[in-house]
């Protein structure tokens, strides 16, 4: 586990800073639990490990898709599945999106701005509901106060997974 928070550290640094997670920091990842994975399990466990990466693929990339979430974000979150098996990893892949959800929350009720996209957003979604029409959505990336970081959750969750605290 110590590689695998060593390299959220690193992400975590790059994506607060950046706005980005380094494909390396990633690719470094997946090197390491896919040895440690097949060291341990043998290639049922890489197998395992690899559908469960394809799992959180398919639930995720919609997210991707509509600006819920980035691309780094769900990497980082694949990337787990290398070290993380079964229940652990959906223990784990919740606790995250609790955090999310919690810091989300509160951005909405501490950012005027993240307030007005929500209501942007509920207004968006009625429009579509009542007429059948899909406008293409309008979205503001040039200032990113609205944006979840992801990847802060998702190393506060490991900590709490390697402190004991979920399990």
């Amino acid at each position: 586990m110590g590689i695998l928070i060593a390299i959220f550290a690193v992400a975590v640094l790059s994506d607060l800073r950046y706005y980005r997670i380094p494909n390396v920091c990633i690719a470094a990842g997946v090197f390491a639990g896919f040895i440690i994975t097949y060291r341990d399990c043998l290639t049922a466990g890489v197998f395992a490990a690899v559908c469960q990466c394809a799992v959180i693929f398919a639930v995720l990339y919609p997210f991707y898709l509509i600006r819920g979430l980035g691309a780094g974000d769900i990497k980082l979150l694949m990337m787990t599945a290398f070290y993380l098996q079964g229940p652990r990893l959906f223990s784990y892949l919740l606790t995250t999106m609790l955090l999310a959800g919690a810091v989300a929350g509160i951005k909405i009720v501490c950012l005027r701005e993240s307030r007005s996209r929500l209501i942007y957003l509920v207004r968006y979604l009625k429009k579509a509901a009542l007429t059948g029409t899909v406008d293409s959505y309008e979205t503001d990336n040039t200032r990113p106060a609205h944006v979840i970081r992801v990847s802060v959750p998702a190393f506060a969750s490991l900590l709490m997974l390697c402190a004991g605290l979920y399990g």
